[in-house]
């Protein structure tokens, strides 16, 4: 089976040199340096669940949509940044014929309400997401070091078609070493990595530490209890569920568990405000305060966070 890979950042490389371990046949969509890295000296995933390399040309490289192949890809992985969403879809659209007939495309990021600028262009039954809880760090263009990891990758369907074509994605990065299922309840796991990353990420970047050494401050562990206690008051003004009943359950399970497992991870977020990018923040936070304005819920803390992201974002 063959997969193209949109976006050759940390997570795009891991998972396709994941696959390519596994007998798929691996394409990156990527540009600049990491097309020249992968295209000169293939690509490479380090850390937890073990190291795999690609050697050049293992793994094919395309900076131009209208190269790709025709009728090549039985899957379409997107974990490019989410403000790259709209570009993707159209120019995904206008090469279209890259993929077969039945071909998915794997929304794979951080969010919620990514599939919007899919859903412009292709039917629902052709849309899948996946939730990560896994951390990964590039060391270099073309590698991926995995550094923590809290639970499987999960794959399914919003709209309630069946997780049976998820299956060989599933099983090949099962046997490449990362745990991962598919699922009927993705719309519940992706509330719960929203709850995660809204909590962690922005907070994380603002004061340049790891998840872990949140917790250590009692000043940060009270912004993520109120983070924690508004983004549930939303969940349930919008009708979305997450595996947790209310707010206080959570915080035992990311206390406890969450944040232990993944201490030493630098969010992705805090990455992206280093590398002088543009962050994810507005589907992450963003998105809290989106939902909290049209249900009339007061989110003061999600909303200073974006006003500090977006700050540090304008020195860029």
């Amino acid at each position: 089976m063959r997969v193209l890979m949109i976006g050759a950042g940390a997570v795009g490389i891991a998972i396709g040199v994941s696959l390519e371990s596994q007998g798929f046949k691996v394409d990156f969509f990527a540009r600049g340096d990491t097309y020249r890295a992968i295209q000169a000296g293939g690509a490479g995933r380090t850390g937890l669940f073990g190291d795999y390399y690609c050697s050049a040309g293992a793994v094919g490289t395309y900076n131009d949509y209208n190269a790709l192949p025709a009728q090549a890809y039985d899957y379409v992985i997107i974990t490019a940044k989410t403000v790259a969403n709209a570009e993707i879809s159209q120019a995904l659209w206008r090469a279209n014929r890259c993929m077969k007939p039945s071909a998915k495309l794997i929304i794979m990021q951080n969010g919620w309400g990514n599939d919007a600028a899919y859903l412009e262009h292709f039917p629902k039954e052709r849309i899948y997401h996946a939730r990560v809880i896994t951390g990964f760090e590039r060391t270099s263009p073309n590698i991926s070091h995995i550094t923590v990891h809290t639970a499987p990758i999960l794959l399914g369907s919003l709209y309630g078609y069946d997780g049976q074509c998820m299956e060989p994605i599933q099983k090949a990065l099962q046997q490449s070493g990362i745990p991962s299922e598919v699922t009927d309840e993705i719309e519940s796991a992706l509330w719960a990595k929203m709850l995660y990353n809204t909590t962690l990420n922005p907070l994380g970047a603002v004061l340049g530490v790891s998840y872990g050494e949140l917790t250590e401050s009692k000043w940060s562990k009270a912004i993520m209890d109120r983070l924690i206690e508004e983004t549930f008051a939303v969940m349930e003004a919008a009708g979305y569920h997450a595996p947790w009943e209310e707010a206080d359950t959570y915080k035992t399970v990311f206390y406890g568990k969450l944040v232990p497992d993944t201490y030493h991870h630098r969010s992705s977020t805090l990455q992206d405000i280093e590398k002088k990018q543009k962050t994810e923040i507005d589907t992450l936070n963003g998105c809290i305060v989106r939902l909290a304005e049209q249900y009339g819920i007061a989110v003061p803390y999600h909303t200073m966070l974006v006003g500090l992201i977006h700050s540090m974002e304008d020195r860029f």
